[in-house]
């Protein structure tokens, strides 16, 4: 087997590791009254703001940043095994590479799809965020 073959292949886990780190990260409140450093702050103070809603500005957009940057990562896993393995195509290579870019197409398609379909898009039984109801009420009239 090509060492090379095995480093790419090696590398593109790395790569597709790292955007399923960068997808969860997402999903992490980035309220900072909801964070837990505040915890001890927020309990002193009385009229403390409500904790950010995840429907609002800029914190709805926080998991789509997220899996952009993590779709970003899966794609160069993608490329870089799929070049390998037109490079490389002896029976050992292919079997150590072959898994790994039907991985990386998997969770390329995978991270996609999330970043066309938001976490916080509306769902049977969800009610409208603040922002939303705001952008609606402007709207109507």
């Amino acid at each position: 087997m090509h060492a090379e073959a095995a480093i790419v292949g090696i590398y593109a886990l790395i790569l597709l590791g790292g955007s399923a780190a960068l997808h969860s990260l997402g999903r992490v409140s980035s309220s900072a009254w909801g964070s837990r450093v505040l915890a001890g702050y927020r309990r002193q103070v009385k009229d403390a703001p409500a904790p950010a809603d995840r429907a609002d500005w800029p914190h709805s957009e926080v998991p789509g940043l997220y899996t952009g940057v993590a779709l970003v990562a899966a794609v160069a896993a993608l490329v870089l095994a799929t070049a390998e393995l037109v490079r490389h195509h002896r029976p050992a290579e292919a079997g150590l590479l072959a898994p790994v870019t039907l991985l990386a197409l998997v969770v390329t398609t995978w991270l996609a799809r999330r970043l066309r379909r938001p976490a916080h898009a509306a769902g049977p039984g969800r009610q409208p965020g603040p922002a939303e109801q705001r952008t609606a009420s402007h709207h109507s009239g």
